[in-house]
């Protein structure tokens, strides 16, 4: 290549050499060098922050998980990892089966030095205490009351005398054990056109008294029966008294007769469950020196055992026996036996609600008929 300087122009001759179309390679603004240098102190670094890490853990375990492990098995897997098992106490729990862990302190995962201690709660199972009596209160207020207890409740609407919107009836019944968690079925008063039937007899200022016999063992069959008779009654207007609540401790024949020979009334009904003789209904009285209460109590018992009679029920002639609480007072009483708890099919009676409907009714009927007046 040649300059040619002519005057004030330059002119450049020459030719161009093959080579000089391609660009040369730049190099590149950060060495391989640098590079692989930078890698390998950040390869020592994290060697080094991995070595203090485990340095600092050193000695520390995971808490192995037990809850939901029987007690004997949680204390095994914490006892074969070191670890010092303190029982913390017992929880009631409606889903977690009594003697299981339901909880851990620290939890499952924490980190922890061999020989630390691990709190466990064990469950008691699901809480037992005994139903307490709601009938006759309204729908809304038994099953706030059943509900803080920890129990389930459903109802069911049913044709009766009863207070609307009352229950006339619960199961388990009263008095009967239950767990928290487990499921009530309440049975409340709806409004009925046939209820005005259930209702014939005006009875103010009768006063009635109601002896149910506490049964050892069982439902208590007795105050169901007595309960249904206390709630036809006082709709009619009757003053009834009760011997026994459900969790009365003064249920001894002794108690019993003491307060129905203090208490002024119109009659006496006392329902008892035996153990020997014939199966079913049978009502009784008891040989009185007074001819006019003799009279009264059998006329009573004639009208009662009639009432009774219904299709597919066993009723026995009525009689005489020897009772204390029917001895107790002057005013005309009967015993009803409601039948041999030793007899299956008296049993299976027992825990039908139907059946006990129909014989309070029954014994209603025969109240009414004695001391009431008819509306009908």
């Amino acid at each position: 290549m040649s300059l040619v300087r002519q005057g004030t122009d330059v002119a450049i001759i020459g030719v161009m050499n093959d080579n000089t179309s391609e660009r040369p390679r730049r190099r590149p603004l950060i060495p391989k060098w640098l590079i692989i240098t930078a890698a390998a102190i950040v390869l020592v670094i994290i060697g080094a922050v991995v070595a203090v890490i485990l340095t600092m853990r050193n000695g520390l375990i995971a808490v192995p998980a037990v809850v939901g492990k029987t007690t004997a098995e949680g204390i095994a897997v914490l006892d074969s990892a070191d670890l010092v098992v303190e029982e913390g106490g017992e929880w009631y729990s409606v889903t977690v089966p009594k003697g299981a862990i339901i909880s851990q302190e620290p939890s499952a995962g924490a980190l922890v030095r061999r020989g630390d201690t691990i709190t466990i709660i064990v469950s008691a199972g699901s809480e037992t205490f005994v139903m307490p009596d709601v009938v006759g209160r309204t729908a809304d207020e038994a099953t706030l009351s059943l509900e803080a207890l920890g129990l389930l409740v459903t109802t069911e609407t049913v044709e009766t005398s009863a207070t609307e919107g009352t229950v006339t009836e619960s199961y388990p019944t009263a008095g009967q054990d239950v767990r928290s968690g487990s499921t009530v079925r309440l049975r409340i008063a709806g409004r009925s056109v046939a209820s005005e039937i259930l209702l014939p007899y005006e009875m103010q200022g009768v006063t009635i008294i109601l002896d149910p016999v506490p049964l050892t063992s069982g439902s208590d069959t007795t105050m169901e029966v007595a309960r249904r008779v206390r709630a036809l009654l006082e709709a009619s207007g009757a003053k009834v008294v009760v011997t026994r609540s459900v969790t009365s401790t003064a249920t001894s024949t002794g108690d019993r007769a003491a307060l129905v020979a203090e208490t002024t009334a119109t009659a006496l009904v006392t329902f008892e469950v035996v153990a020997t003789g014939q199966p079913g209904l049978q009502v009784t009285t008891v040989q009185s020196g007074d001819a006019s209460q003799t009279t009264s109590a059998s006329k009573l018992a004639n009208t009662m055992t009639e009432t009774l009679r219904a299709p597919g029920q066993i009723v026995q002639t009525p009689a005489v026996s020897a009772s204390a609480i029917l001895a107790a007072t002057k005013i005309p009483g009967v015993r009803l036996v409601l039948g041999n708890s030793r007899d299956q099919a008296d049993s299976t009676r027992f825990a039908d609600p139907a059946w006990a409907d129909t014989v309070a009714r029954a014994v209603y009927r025969a109240l009414g008929d004695m001391f009431g007046t008819s509306t009908q």
